[in-house]
């Protein structure tokens, strides 16, 4: 991991941005506000968090049906190890990591499993990029947040940048769902551009990846998978809160609704290492928009970051230990990491025709 190139890059991002934020930071007065601090608030906040979890584990499940039923209590470690991976590995990789162990806790194809967590990751964007355009219009306040080159992007305009790139990344996956003719111009690519002793095994890769977005042609799942995507966002929102009221800062609940939005949003586009500076720049310079002092808005988003990683991070490892599973195993290659499971065959090029949840005719 440390010889990774990703891995460097998210750190050069993470370190510009830490100095974004503590340039205009007075680390005695953070001191301070960490002692007077609630932790009781702390304390009561993170079953909420995981709660959440649990619901966006759901909104998995749903995306899933198409592929294999899987409960939701064999399919939460695997969320909870992704997000560790995601926090520890560079370049997002913990999707990765979260197909593999998918794809070896349940004999699904791991690129299979990648093209449901693709859409997995696209509800966060449909969810919280109208929730913070919504709350931005009505909020009163606004406020800006450096992006480079020196350049700053309000919650509008990052409401606007993050619709492209989401509605972008939507559209393809939607075309390529429902269209035979984006797919058979994928298959022509890679006919006229690949060598013919890699066609067959790419040609295996895109249509395991394909049958994993069977769920975007199910209204039902669909519905469901957004419903939960919601609740598991007002969820997080509501442990954002709890933490905001031991640090003192009592601002209503439609800031944190808000707040929520824009740091997920940020640090989903914006490749720091494990979203540590990005995060803290948002927080805080949100809640201090909204009348929070310079000092409490910096600790509660050091204190509110911490909360969020560490937990996830020391369930993530213990899951993953407990499953005799290392970082080498979870991202080696795809040759090795998707072979077709014991007693299954190859899937078939992606099909048009009405298909089941389990593939079986089910209506």
């Amino acid at each position: 991991m440390l010889k990774s190139r990703g891995f460097w890059i998210g750190i050069g991002v993470s370190l510009i941005f830490i100095f974004l934020f503590v340039r205009s930071t007075d680390f005695g007065e953070v001191r301070d506000a960490f002692r007077e601090a609630n932790y009781v608030w702390v304390a009561a906040s993170l079953p909420v968090y995981f709660l959440g979890l649990w619901m966006r584990t759901i909104r998995w499940q749903f995306l899933l049906r198409p592929v294999k039923k899987v409960s939701t209590l064999r399919l939460y470690p695997v969320v909870i190890i992704g997000l560790m991976a995601n926090n520890l590995i560079p370049a997002r990789a913990g999707e990765i990591a979260r197909a593999y162990v998918l794809g070896q806790r349940e004999r699904i194809s791991k690129t299979t499993s990648l093209g449901t967590i693709a859409v997995d990751r696209l509800f966060d964007g449909v969810t919280l990029i109208p929730m913070m355009l919504i709350v931005a219009a009505f909020a009163g306040k606004d406020t800006t947040f450096p992006v480079g080159f020196g350049k700053d992007l309000n919650f509008a305009g990052l409401g606007a940048v993050m619709a492209v790139l989401f509605g972008a990344a939507l559209a393809v996956l939607f075309y390529l769902a429902f269209s035979s003719s984006g797919r058979d111009f994928l298959y022509g690519t890679l006919h006229r551009f690949l060598p013919a002793r890699f066609e067959d095994k790419i040609e295996y890769l895109l249509d395991s990846f394909l049958d994993g977005l069977h769920a975007l042609r199910s209204p039902v799942d669909l519905a469901v998978a957004w419903l939960m995507s919601g609740i598991s966002w007002t969820l997080e929102a509501t442990m954002y809160y709890m933490v905001a009221r031991g640090f003192g800062i009592d601002e209503g609940f439609h800031v944190f609704l808000l707040l929520t939005a824009a740091a997920n949003l940020a640090i989903a586009v914006v490749a720091s290492q494990g979203g540590i500076g990005p995060f803290e720049l948002v927080v805080s310079k949100t809640v201090v928009a909204f009348g929070a002092a310079e000092h409490i808005g910096s600790a509660y988003a050091i204190g509110l970051h911490a909360i969020l990683l560490f937990p996830i991070i020391a369930i993530g490892l213990y899951l993953m230990w407990s499953m005799k599973l290392t970082f080498g195993d979870m991202l080696k290659s795809s040759k090795d990491a998707d072979a077709t499971p014991p007693g299954e065959e190859s899937s078939s090029r992606f099909s048009l025709a009405p298909q089941g949840v389990d593939g079986a005719g089910r209506k």
